[in-house]
Parts: structure tokens; sequence; C-alpha cells
């Protein structure tokens, strides 16, 4: 019980405000998510399903999972939809989400993609599924479950063969799940969102190796009374060789270290696995560090010419 109610707190946010996307290690294989414009991008029909195990010597440790689908509908515009389900202890987040693109062609090198996203999320908390030192507690009688409240967010993503540059408010709205209102204070600024900015890049050391550096930061208002912004940064980096096996560090600016590896199975399908862990905590070691695992399922598209070889996920 103590465990369960020390994970509650530290993740005690998000009962009232808007759900934020999760935080993945492998976040190149899912940045539709971070940012919309990125719908599409690939040029391909293609489905992820991605889970991550966090912390797994704690009892009701965050576990999330999102499964999600993308394809260009034309040559200017691309469509997706995702489902995320988020458990941390007794809370349940889930989410249903539209993606939408749209790429305007200004020159022959550079593309440059606005994309909206809209979508409906939910929270549970199974309250009367906990184990209590006193059963007869009234406060665990019964089980909180939000109904479905909207949220919209947009992004701007620009790209040329070798390199892309994105940024987004994946989250306009702020929520107030425990009344089923979908603001939770007065203050709607664009302060009290957060703003994710995407950078990467590729090279080719050579006919066989490509290394794909890529940056993802993401800004917030600071609840400190002496900070006027929170800033967490992944930093990364991929080696691809022969376009079928990848391996790689992830550095994240509150310190953390993640390897990263992955590989081509098939010709369509891709498998990626990372784990990570804090550094910059001695306690940090008995929490099991996080797991995640990434399968990605490229359909075959018999009119497409070429990919681009910027395009996130470690083999496109």
């Amino acid at each position: 019980m103590k465990k369960i109610v020390l994970i509650l707190m530290l993740f005690q946010g998000s009962l009232a405000l808007a759900q934020q996307e999760a935080m993945y290690t492998h976040y190149m294989y899912n940045l539709m998510a971070v940012n919309p414009a990125y719908t599409g991008y690939e040029n391909q029909l293609s489905a992820t399903l991605i889970h991550r195990s966090q912390w797994l010597s704690i009892p009701g440790a965050p576990v999330f999972q999102t499964f999600s689908i993308q394809s260009p509908t034309s040559k200017n515009v691309g469509i997706g939809f995702s489902f995320v389900n988020d458990r941390v202890g007794p809370e349940r987040n889930i989410a249903l989400k539209a993606y939408y693109s749209y790429t305007i062609r200004s020159e022959e090198k550079l593309k440059i993609s606005f994309g909206l996203k809209g979508g409906l999320n939910m929270l549970q908390i199974g309250l009367t599924d906990i184990t209590l030192d006193n059963p007869d507690d009234p406060a665990f009688k019964n089980n909180i479950e939000s109904t479905y409240l909207p949220n919209f967010g947009f992004g701007v993503f620009a790209y040329t063969d070798h390199y892309y540059f994105g940024i987004s408010v994946p989250d306009l709205i702020q929520h107030d799940y425990l009344n089923n209102t979908i603001f939770s204070s007065s203050d709607l600024s664009l302060q009290s969102n957060k703003y994710y900015l995407l950078v990467g890049a590729t090279y080719a050391l050579s006919e066989r190796i490509l290394i794909k550096p890529s940056g993802f930061v993401s800004l917030s208002k600071s609840k400190e009374e002496h900070k006027t912004l929170d800033v967490e940064a992944d930093l990364s980096s991929l080696f691809v060789i022969d376009n079928r096996f990848a391996g790689g560090l992830m550095f994240r600016s509150k310190g953390a270290i993640a390897f990263l590896v992955g590989i081509m199975l098939t010709q369509e399908l891709e498998f990626g696995y990372s784990f990570d862990m804090l550094i910059s905590n001695k306690k940090a070691i008995y929490n099991g560090g996080g797991h995640e695992v990434i399968l990605k399922y490229n359909f075959k598209n018999k009119n497409k010419k070429r990919k681009d070889i910027t395009a996130c996920s470690a083999f496109q």
C-alpha cells in the first residue's frame, strides 16, 4: 500500500492536468505523437506498437503502451490514428487520437509540413483494487472514472533529404478529470503547455554504415519560484549497419542513460529494444531501470520510389 501511494505521489499532477505524452526512449519511432506534422512523412502505411515498463522492481510502477498507424493519402496529405494506455498503480489513462498533416513543397530540397491533432482522454482510478490497512475506509469504496475529454495540438515539421527540424504543442487544453471539465485553472496561456523541439540528421560514414544523431527537447513553465522554464532534453545517436542492424546511446538531461538496439527482421518488420537507467541518483539501482520494446510493420508500397533517408525510425 505504501509503495502504491508513493507512486501516486510522484505522478499526482496527472490526476488533474491534461495527459502528456509519455517520455519514450525510442521517441524516433513515435514522432507522430510528439509532432502531428510528422504524420505520413515516411511515405508508407506503417503500424507501430510500443510497450514500456519502468521501475520493474517497484509494485505499481508505470507501464505505457501505444499503438499507432499512419499513412500518406496523397502527395501532400497524411493521416494517422493512435491508442494510448498508461498505468501507474491503480491509475489508468486512456487516449484516442487522430492526426492530419499537409506538406508544402516550397523547394525541391526543402519540404515543410503542418499538422493537427484531435483526441479524447479519460482517467480511471481503481480504488477498490487497492489493498488497505483499513478495508472499511469509505474514501476507497468507489472507483473514479472520468468522461472522455477533448484535446487538440499542432506542429510544424521541416526537412530535406539529410536534416529535419520540428516544433509542436501537442496538448493545448488543461483537464480537470476529477470534475470532468476541460479547464483546471483560469490560466490558459501558452506558458501552461509543453513545447517540443525535434532535430536530427543522417550522415553516411561509409557505404555500409549510417549515423543518425537526433535531439528531443521539452519546454514547459516551471513550478519552481526561481525558475521560468523546465527543460528536459534527450540526445541520442544511432548507428545503422547494412540497413539491417542498429545500435546506439541516449542521454537524458535529468541524469539517465539508455542503450538502444534494433534489427530489421524482414523487409517489412522492424524490432527495437532499449534499457535505460538513472545515473545521477545512487538509489536508482533499486528501481530496476526501464525496458522498452518496439514492433513496427511497414506495409509494402508498390508505387513508392524511394525512402527518405532522414525518416526517424532506425531503418527508414
